[in-house]
């Protein structure tokens, strides 16, 4: 009986990484004879010795016993053949010396010996796989022996058992030729030339050799020393005929590089030349010059044209390693052998451009197009071509080839790409390699290109990407080609009108245009053509021009004076057609022609009378669109200057232009008028006289007919005045319309009174003054000494500057009238002089002084005795009106007469129904009046007008003290009025006077005193409305392009701004007031009348009873929130604005634009300070309920100066209000009229803080440790929002970490102490829900210990919100109001109906809601806060003691119940990983989580967890894994070998699983750790998994034992793979021999799983392919041409290819793509055939084993990368299932 096979052992495998083959003996080794027998023991005896090996030295010794016990019988089989195979495999091993090799190759040779030729053809499989990798790394004195082997006894073995092997074979030797001065390399050599002749098939051998260079890196070298020797030459093969003649012609030797196959050939060319190693670069292009010249036959008709492009573009790629020997090939390859003296005498030799005309242009291009037009993501990959185009333009022949081909396609390609790049940076790195490339291009060859691209395919779009994004500033281009090609632009707007985007061509003229400088022009006075010239005959020139040789000479071909006078002829031509036509682009045309006739230098006189006839017809009565205007005005300016308009042409344009702008600027949206008053301003700078001044007169002058024209002057002045010569231009103007102040049913009064109350709201007050005093000055009787008038002396005009000063100071406001002694007169030197001159430079430097000096020195004048009666008349009118001035700077105006108490009903009525008859003028009469009226009716009130902030709109023109005339009856005006005031100012005919009617009513408030709070909620909520109406229709204006659709104006929406703060300022005053009293109560006086007569009107029985003064705050508070949401959306939209967030549509008009919402923003700010400031805790409130749309913190940093000091108490009484109001006094509490939750709150102030600097938390560290000491003092009130509050607290202690504030140490430790305490009770089991812990019972002693005082109002308590919902919505219709007695009434009802709700909270002391009834923090709300609180842990608590017991505590109370929980791993949520995770993160934390993360890795439904939560899973196993080394081979100590059948209950089984799931967990490690992290532990896991492999238990653990190879080898790099590839083949070799000799439908289920799991190992391993496994790849698959070219006599098959036969499928050759279809810069992804965790039948393999070999070989061909991704996510896939 023979020997049973020798066991394994540990102390060999410490030795060598090799594993064991476990196989069981022939049959044949069974055999009777007694001398067999001991044959075979003593072999077993031998191989028993290697089990005790423990030096280099044991391994010669027992090689040596080995071989004696080989030689002991002259046996034909040897027995343990696997085994002894693999002990030698193992004793070549490259860590061991070449004494054990020389010795192991001396048994391989006494092996063979034995076996015979025969029989070791049948076992090559078994004893080849170990000899074929020692030539890549043998030494001097190995190889002998080695080549002795291979040539004694492989070499004579049949060819039908080479052919297989073949591959391999040229992988194992081509190592060995690497080195040409080594001593073996002859042998070498020599050798595979005796392998290529045995083969005796030149075909299959060449096309094994390009496999091996196509596929392996390493071996590359050596095969290029080969085919420099070996490659028979292709050069003699013509290519004057098609393929198959020329494939007939070529002789055996080249029909054998290019059958079946001559795709390759080109491939394995196109590879070496692409590796990384110049030298075999060099070897290869050497190749090319020497072999396969580019004219040759094979390369031009045989291969296909894709393989030729692939090469050509692989030789290509060469010229970016910058190395000449590589470029002097590469030029020499492309460009022919240089000719000889013959050949260039000859005149049919190619030149060598021809040559590369011919023979590699066209592919070289076409390679460079398919690189260029990738769609790669890669700015590396997508920037190759073009550093490739850059550097072939280092040799002319190429370069002025393909440039022209190839410049616009780049272009294109890097337009495409700024779409496409995931980031800026990406972009700016494509853009600089083609810059640079762009740079390097002769600008004939650029320009050339952009002719032909505007003229033939008219992309002008692309152009201006060119123009936009790449250097054209070069000399040549500026000068010559620029100016040309913007000819051709106006050639192609003319002709190809409707094919081209006008827009895109305006933009690409301008931008040719602005590069192009004054030099590269000349004046048209020096043209040489005179008469215009026909487009085509221009084009043609040009086109002459750009088409030229390079060797002709480079005129261009007009001169520059006549490109000049060719530009304005078409620029005037084209701006004459637009503005005939009023194109949308004619205005940026006009600018244009101006921007063009400034770079033609010299070019003082120009005229075209088309375009001056244009110009012309820019009339009034046309509608002109200002984007037209503003152009055309500035042509004008340019026009005028160059001399280009008669004297008559001049004055009527200018006449015209200044109507169109005066029109613009009377629209009330204030859209254009900063544009137009710049045009006016330009076109007054190139006339220089009085013209603009002459037409605004006359415009003014009839503005009584059409009074809204006033208001243009208005815009006028306002945007002028910053002019130093504004006088040019407003001096007339401004006197006519102050002229209209003395009549007073004048239509343009009330506008010259508003403009009067911007002066003194703007401060330009002085501008006015000014204008004044430089007109007195000019008088000539002040120049005079002597104090007496003349004849000549023009006394009217200077009583007409009086009565005109008169009028401004007693109809403008207070502000203006204060100014004329605040502001100082502006004297220069020439004014001084004069000043001094007539004696007016002494005393007050003010216009009041001035003016009085003026006045006095008036009084001195007299007239000369005799005088004529008209100048008596004349100085008696100058002294009255010179008193008359007087009295009125020194005096208040007179007070108004006393009307009758009838006379208010009467105006009232009249204004009632005056309201929509669209007479808005007479109203501000009416209200004049009216207001006249109250003031002696319902005086004896002070109106107090200290409360207007000083810079507001409108001011209290009138508002002065006023002594009621002894009636102390309060008398208050009619509901009627009020209604009266809303539905004026609801409106929208009224918004030219809007203004007249929101100071109306600012100044009749102290008249409604009494009635105040009942009619607030409805004058606020229709100012409200009106505001977002008014805002809302600003935003179309701006978003458009029209002006006049919406009546909305700024004047009305900033009136309306300042009603509503001034009214909301004196309710909130009132309010105080009463307050204050109620503080101080006095005896209570009798009721006024108004109390007694209307009190049903303004007041409603509610029934409930509630105090006045709680009613009034409610009313002003719900005012407040609609007031603070609607400034809060205009400061947002100026903000967004400011930000360039939000872009505007009209360029025209964007500095008006960013004029008004500047303005807007501005305001809205001020009354969101003023309203902060009064009432800031409720306004914080109303701004935190914002926060849930909008962020408000900028608002609230600008509101409260950047001070927190200042918000953040009044955010804590707010959350103090809700929870624990008995901590406040009354007056600090909320009055909870918004909906917010403590928890928003809370929330809120935990991003409040976060947005704060760190320096600021010094100046708020008091209130934050009030409030957390108040939450730990109170903590069954505050428990639950305590997730929120240990934020709050990481928060704070992150920011006082950076600052030296928190440098003290007791601060930091009064903040770690109450953190610990409140993190100690938020994670008390009790109290938070959803971990699995038993709920105490009402019975239990905790639950008595939870009984808290409740000191909150019940959960069902409802908050109030606002009533007036309406006004928040910016923009909404508000409807007509109703009467004022039902409106009233609602509003009243509905406080009264809130009254209950907004009492002072009740303190419940009886005891009866236990904590239980309060909500509990849940456990994702807390792990959720913990994310956040857990990386500041070292922060807060600082000291490495504490922060390891808050880890404690955390992992305790919250991660392991749930790691613990019955439900795992449902229970460990994401958001409690992503806690466990960042405590895993923290230093010196293992002792508190790592026990619960080894329980739940080591619990078996750790396998069941859901696909979203591995990816965080795999983080904390790689922590877990990093912070102890020992995890891994603790992992692998766990895996059992052994199986006993005996034990009861099932315990095999147990093991079974348990073996199963160990398992798993180690190739999860593997997978969770980086690269070549377990790299120490790579021996030692393959020794368990070789034990296991030979153990009883190998079958059941297959599947997993080939889970963890393939984990192994995707975190192992190849170079450390050399003891895992003999493991893999051999494992695998088993299964399939075992499955090909035994019926497939006898499998158990767990051997089907374990031949899938095999499959899908060597499925990975191919996908890979990895240069080591390639030599022993053809144990499985074919791995040469005969898997797609099979051969009838085809040798023994592989595996695979036998397992396909057994099931009865055909081995397929069909590919499953066309690989010559496949891009170049697509390197398809090779994806493994097999996916999906389980294998139901066996069948389903049969597709794998018949298509594994053609997928081999078509990976190969294509060039593609492995798909790791998809590797990896399969083996979690298997891992998991």
């Amino acid at each position: 009986m023979a020997p049973s096979p020798p066991s394994t052992s540990s102390i060999l495998q410490t030795i060598s990484p090799l594993p064991f083959i476990l196989s069981k003996s022939d049959d044949s080794s069974r055999k009777k004879d007694p001398k067999y027998k001991r044959y075979a023991a003593n072999i077993d005896r031998a191989l028993s010795l290697f089990e005790s090996v423990e030096e280099w030295a044991d391994y010669i010794s027992f090689l040596g016993k080995l071989l004696r016990a080989l030689q002991s019988y002259p046996a034909e089989q040897i027995p343990y053949s696997p085994i002894i195979a693999n002990r030698l495999g193992q004793s070549l091993h490259p860590n061991l010396p070449s004494g054990v090799h020389q010795k192991a190759l001396e048994v391989y040779g006494v092996v063979f010996g034995l076996l015979g030729r025969d029989e070791l053809s049948r076992e090559l499989h078994i004893w080849i796989p170990g000899i074929l990798p020692l030539m890549s790394y043998a030494s001097i004195n190995v190889k002998p022996p080695l080549l002795n082997i291979f040539e004694t006894y492989i070499l004579p073995l049949p060819p039908t058992s080479l052919r297989p092997i073949l591959r391999p074979l040229l992988l194992s030797l081509l190592p060995g030729i690497d080195d040409e001065t080594s001593e073996s390399f002859s042998q070498v050599f020599s050798l595979i030339d005796k392998f290529r002749d045995h083969i005796n098939d030149e075909s299959y051998f060449w096309q094994c050799f390009f496999l091996v260079n196509l596929s392996s890196d390493d071996r590359r070298l050596g095969g290029i020393i080969y085919a420099t020797r070996k490659f028979p030459s292709l050069n003699g093969v013509l290519d004057d005929k098609n393929k198959d003649e020329t494939i007939n012609a070529l002789s055996d030797e080249l029909k054998a590089l290019v059958t079946p196959e001559p795709g390759l050939m080109t491939r394995a060319l196109g590879k070496g030349l692409e590796d990384e190693q110049v030298l075999v670069q060099r070897g290869f292009l050497e190749l090319l010059v020497r072999n396969i010249q580019l004219r040759s036959g094979v390369l031009q008709k045989i291969i296909s044209e894709r393989d030729l492009v692939l090469l050509i573009i692989s030789a290509s790629s060469v010229v970016l390693r910058r190395d000449m020997s590589l470029n002097r090939r590469l030029w020499t390859w492309l460009l022919g052998p240089e000719p000889t003296a013959d050949q260039t005498q000859s005149t049919s030799s190619l030149s060598r451009v021809e040559y590369f005309r011919k023979y590699g242009l066209s592919p070289l291009v076409s390679g460079l197009k398919e690189y260029i037009n990738s769609t790669s993501q890669d700015p590396i990959a997508r920037a190759k071509p073009y550093r490739i185009s850059l550097s072939l333009m280092d040799r002319w022949e190429v370069g002025s080839l393909i440039v022209p081909e190839v410049l616009v396609p780049i272009i294109r390609s890097v337009r495409r790409y700024k779409s496409e790049a995931a980031t800026d940076a990406n972009f700016q790195e494509v853009l600089r390699s083609a810059s640079m490339f762009f740079d390097g291009v002769e600008a004939n060859a650029i320009w050339s290109d952009m002719f032909k691209l505007v003229t033939e395919e008219h992309d002008l779009e692309l152009t201006l990407f060119t123009i936009q994004n790449f250097n054209i500033s070069e000399e040549e281009m500026i000068i010559v080609h620029l100016p040309l090609f913007l000819v051709t632009l106006f050639i192609v707007r003319d002709v190809y009108r409707d094919k081209i985007n006008h827009r895109t061509w305006l933009e690409l003229a301008n931008g040719v245009l602005s590069n192009i400088p004054s030099r590269a022009l000349l004046p048209t006075d020096k043209s040489d053509i005179k008469t215009m010239i026909e487009h085509d005959q221009v084009l043609e020139k040009m086109k002459l021009f750009y088409d030229r040789s390079p060797d002709d000479p480079s005129t261009p071909p007009f001169l520059p004076a006549t490109v000049s006078w060719i530009l304005l002829r078409y620029t005037a031509n084209l701006v004459t057609s637009s503005l005939n036509n009023l194109e949308s682009d004619a205005g940026d045309i006009c600018i244009m022609v101006c921007s063009l006739l400034s770079r033609i230098p010299g070019e003082t006189t120009w005229r075209d009378d088309g375009l001056v006839n244009a110009l012309l017809g820019i009339k009034p009565s046309r509608n002109i669109p200002f984007n037209v205007l503003y152009g055309a005005t500035r042509l004008l300016g340019v026009v005028i200057e160059r001399n280009g308009m008669t004297k008559q042409e001049v004055d009527l344009s200018i006449r015209q232009f200044t109507e169109l702008h005066w029109n613009f600027l009377g629209v009330p949206t204030g859209k254009f008028h900063v544009e137009s008053v710049t045009s006016l301003w330009d076109l007054q700078s190139k006339c220089k006289d009085h013209k603009i001044e002459a037409a605004i007169s006359n415009l003014v002058v009839a503005a009584n007919e059409k009074p809204e024209a006033g208001y243009a002057f208005i815009n006028l002045w306002a945007h002028s005045v910053d002019y130093a010569n504004f006088e040019a231009i407003l001096t007339r103007p401004l006197l006519l319309m102050l002229d209209s102040l003395e009549d007073k049913y004048s239509p343009l009064r009330a506008i010259s009174l508003s403009w009067l109350e911007m002066l003194g709201a703007t401060l330009t007050s002085n501008r006015l003054y000014g204008i004044l005093v430089s007109r007195i000055l000019k008088l000539p009787f002040l120049r005079r000494k002597e104090y007496s008038f003349g004849e000549d002396d023009d006394l009217e005009l200077f009583l007409y500057y009086i009565r005109t000063l008169t009028n401004i100071l007693a109809m403008g406001p207070p502000m203006l009238c204060a100014s004329l002694g605040t502001d100082m007169i502006s004297v220069d030197a020439s004014r001084s002089n004069l000043l001094q001159h007539i004696g007016l430079e002494d005393g007050d430097p003010s216009y009041r002084g001035f003016f009085i000096r003026v006045i006095l020195r008036t009084l001195k004048y007299d007239v000369p005795e005799g005088s004529s009666i008209e100048l008596r008349e004349s100085h008696s009118k100058v002294l009255r009106g010179a008193l008359q001035l007087l009295n009125v700077i020194l005096m208040n105006p007179d007070r108004p007469t006393t009307p009758e108490i009838s006379v208010e009903q009467a105006l009232t009525s009249r204004l009632s129904a005056n309201l929509h008859k669209n007479d808005i003028y007479t109203q501000t009469l009416i209200l004049e009046v009216l207001f006249r009226t109250l003031k002696v009716n319902y005086g004896g009130r002070i109106l107090d007008n200290s409360s207007i902030p000083s810079d507001s709109v409108i001011k209290l023109r009138d508002s002065v003290e006023i002594i009621s005339a002894g009636d102390n009856i309060q008398r208050t005006p009619t509901s009627s009025l009020i209604l009266c005031i809303i539905d004026g100012i609801s409106t929208d005919e009224n918004q030219p006077v809007l203004d007249a009617w929101v100071k109306f009513l600012v100044d009749s408030l102290p008249f409604f005193s009494d009635v105040l709070f009942q009619i607030l909620i409805a004058v606020v909520e229709c100012f409200c409305t009106q505001i977002g109406k008014t805002f809302e229709e600003l935003r179309l204006v701006y978003s458009s392009k029209c002006s006049n659709d919406y009546p909305g104006s700024e004047t009305a929406l900033f009136a309306l701004m300042h009603g509503l703060e001034h009214i909301l300022s004196k309710a909130h005053e009132k309010l105080v007031d009463e307050e204050s009293k109620m503080a101080n109560p006095k005896t209570p006086s009798e009721p006024g009348f108004f109390g007694t007569v209307i009190s049903g009107v303004f007041s409603v029985e509610s029934p409930q009873a509630r105090s006045a003064a709680a009613n009034n705050r409610l009313t002003v508070l719900l005012c407040y929130q609609d007031c603070i949401r609607i400034c809060h959306a205009i400061w947002l939209w100026g903000e967004e604005i400011a930000k360039g967030a939000m872009s505007h549509p009209d360029s025209a008009s964007n500095e008006s634009f960013m004029y008004i919402s500047s303005r807007m923003k501005y305001r809205a700010r001020r009354i969101l300070e003023r309203l902060y400031k009064s009432e800031t805790l409720e306004s914080l409130e109303t701004l935190v309920d914002l926060h849930r749309v909008t962020p408000v913190f900028k608002l609230l940093h600008v509101l409260d100066g950047s001070r927190p000091k200042r918000t953040l108490p009044y955010i804590l009484n707010a959350i103090y209000s809700r929870i624990n109001p008995m901590a406040l006094e009354y007056a600090a509490k909320s009055s909870l009229t918004t909906d917010l939750t403590d928890h928003q709150l809370a929330e809120f102030l935990v991003d409040y803080v976060s947005s704060l600097e760190n320096d600021a938390i010094e100046e708020i560290w008091v209130d934050c440790m009030s409030f957390v000491r108040d939450v730990y003092a109170n903590i069954g009130l505050y428990r639950h929002i305590l997730p929120n509050v240990l934020v709050f607290i990481s928060v704070i202690g992150s920011k006082v970490d950076l600052t030296n504030f928190g440098e003290q140490r007791r601060l930091r430790k009064d903040l770690a102490d109450l953190f610990m305490r409140l993190l100690n009770s938020s994670v008390a089991a009790r109290q938070v829900t959803g971990i699995a812990t038993p709920e105490p019972t009402a019975s239990s002693p905790s639950m008595d210990k939870e009984k808290v005082t409740d000191n909150v109002i019940s959960e069902g308590t409802q908050t109030p919100t606002s009533v007036s919902t309406s006004t928040t919505l910016v923009g909404s219709q508000a409807p007509n109001p109703p009467s004022l007695q039902t409106q009233l009434s609602f509003q009243q009802l509905s406080i009264s109906q809130s009254s209950t709700m907004l009492q002072t909270p009740v303190e419940r002391t009886d005891g009866s809601s236990s904590s239980s009834s309060k909500p509990k923090v849940s456990q994702e709300d807390l792990c959720k806060a913990l994310i956040r609180v857990v990386p500041n842990l070292p922060k807060i608590l600082l000291e490495n003691d504490r922060v390891l017991t808050a880890c404690v505590t955390l992992t305790t109370s919250i991660t392991t119940p749930a790691l613990r929980s019955k439900n795992f791993p449902a229970s460990a949520t994401a958001n409690l990983l992503e806690v466990v995770y960042q405590i895993a993160k923290i230093s010196s934390s293992q002792k508190a989580w790592k026990t619960s993360i080894s329980d739940a890795f080591f619990d078996n439904r750790f396998f069941n967890m859901s696909e979203g939560l591995r990816p965080k899973w795999r983080e904390i196993i790689r922590l877990w894994l990093n912070n102890d080394k020992e995890r891994l081979p603790d992992l692998i100590s766990r895996i059992s070998t052994s199986s006993n059948s005996n034990v009861l209950f099932g315990w095999s089984d147990q093991e079974s699983v348990a073996r199963r799931y160990n398992l798993r967990r180690i190739a999860f490690s593997y997978m969770c750790g980086d690269k070549d992290q377990f790299l120490l532990n790579l021996k030692e896991t393959l020794d368990k998994l070789s034990e296991v492999c030979g153990s009883s238990v190998a079958e059941s653990a297959k599947y997993d034992i080939f889970l963890v190879l393939r984990a192994v080898i995707l975190r192992t790099s190849a170079v450390h793979m050399a003891p895992v590839w003999t493991f893999i083949y051999t494992e695998l070799s088993n299964v399939f021999s075992k499955l090909s000799n035994m019926d497939p439908n006898e499998l158990k289920v767990e051997s089907l799983q374990g031949v899938f799991a095999a499959c899908k190992l060597l499925d990975t391993v191919l996908v890979l392919e990895s240069e080591d496994f390639q030599l022993h790849q053809w144990l499985f698959i074919r791995d040469n041409l005969e898997a797609v070219f099979p051969k009838p006599e085809a040798s023994q098959l592989p595996l695979i290819d036998r397992l396909s036969l057994l099931f009865g499928v055909p081995m397929s050759t069909d590919l499953s793509m066309d690989i010559n279809s496949i891009l170049m810069t697509d390197k398809p992804l090779r994806r493994p055939m097999l996916i999906g965790p389980k294998l139901n039948s066996i069948s389903e393999l049969k597709s794998f084993f018949s298509h594994l070999s053609v997928a081999c070989y078509e990976r190969v061909y294509t060039l593609g990368t492995p798909n790791i991704a998809v590797l990896e996510d399969e083996v979690y896939s298997d891992m998991f299932t």
